[in-house]
């Protein structure tokens, strides 16, 4: 009874001790894969951090040009600036001999108008043109303090011409009949087609600015595969005459007609541009490359 017993409970603690034994080692085993399948994805993960981590390299090859390039241009208009000046003790005496001053201007500026044959000066309104009119008090320091002159009425004014034939008469004409109250600012000319001067120069400084870098890049080795960037610098232009007032002027008694010679002007543009190049070996070995079907 006893030995029945026995074997029966020893059976049973073998088969509790078979399954315990079973069940830590397939925890074993589930440890281990799992280990296994991180550490994959890990090295995984870092091989592939570090490769995309590395710079691309450009080996290109950049030639800066600055072309420029200039055009000639005929002058063909005028633009006369001056202005009619008058002190006065009192504002209404001011503005009133100006305007007398500027109607006295304006009639002479308009003297060949009439007649279409007549070879005399010829502004008409729609080619002249006020600027600015101003009235201020005029000051004086003197021992007693601060003096009053008078107040000033300055009208400037801005009178235009075809043509650059009669920018002397235009002068003198302004001088004469504006008198004492008239302030000869300066003398511009114009030219109609600088525009189109400048649009033509700037193509010339690209031509320019192309046969420089191709014969640079010949005579290095190099040939030039496109252009990177293209900007122009900027146009040059000046034209400007500054004469003396009329005071200055009509104080000789032997005022002679003022000569202008109206001419020419130059227009200069620039250009930057940057090219890209290749070495001429490399285009050559390509060549024969392709010529040998790899």
């Amino acid at each position: 009874m006893s030995d029945s017993f026995l074997i029966r409970n020893g059976r049973k603690l073998i088969a509790v001790g078979l399954a315990a034994a079973l069940i830590a080692v397939g925890a074993l085993l589930t440890l281990t894969g799992s280990s296994s399948v991180g550490a994959e994805e890990y090295i995984e993960k870092q091989v592939t951090e570090t490769v995309t981590t590395w710079p691309e390299k450009s080996s290109a090859t950049t030639l800066t040009i600055e072309g420029a390039a200039t055009r000639s241009i005929e002058r063909d208009g005028t633009v006369a600036r001056f202005s009619i000046t008058v002190l006065d003790t009192s504002v209404r005496d001011a503005v009133s001999t100006g305007n007398s001053a500027l109607a006295d201007v304006r009639t002479a500026l308009q003297m060949g108008c009439n007649d279409d044959d007549s070879e005399q000066l010829c502004v008409p309104n729609d080619q002249l043109q006020t600027t600015s009119i101003r009235i201020s008090e005029q000051f004086d320091w003197t021992e007693q303090g601060r003096v009053s002159l008078g107040f000033e009425y300055r009208n400037s004014l801005l009178a235009r011409l075809d043509g650059v034939d009669q920018a002397g008469v235009l002068i003198d004409t302004i001088l004469i009949a504006g008198g004492d109250h008239v302030r000869f600012d300066g003398l511009d000319f114009t030219a109609s087609g600088r525009a189109e001067a400048e649009r033509l120069a700037l193509l010339d400084a690209i031509d320019d600015a192309q046969a420089t870098a191709d014969s640079i890049a010949d005579h290095m080795g190099y040939e030039i595969v496109r252009v990177v960037e293209l900007s122009p610098v900027g146009s040059l232009t000046a034209s400007r005459t500054v004469l003396e007032s009329a005071e200055s002027a009509m104080a000789d008694d032997s005022f002679e007609p003022t000569p202008v010679f109206g001419g020419s002007e130059s227009v200069t543009s620039r250009v930057r541009i940057v090219f890209e190049l290749r070495p001429l070996a490399e285009v050559e070995e390509r060549a024969t490359d392709e010529s040998n079907g790899n």
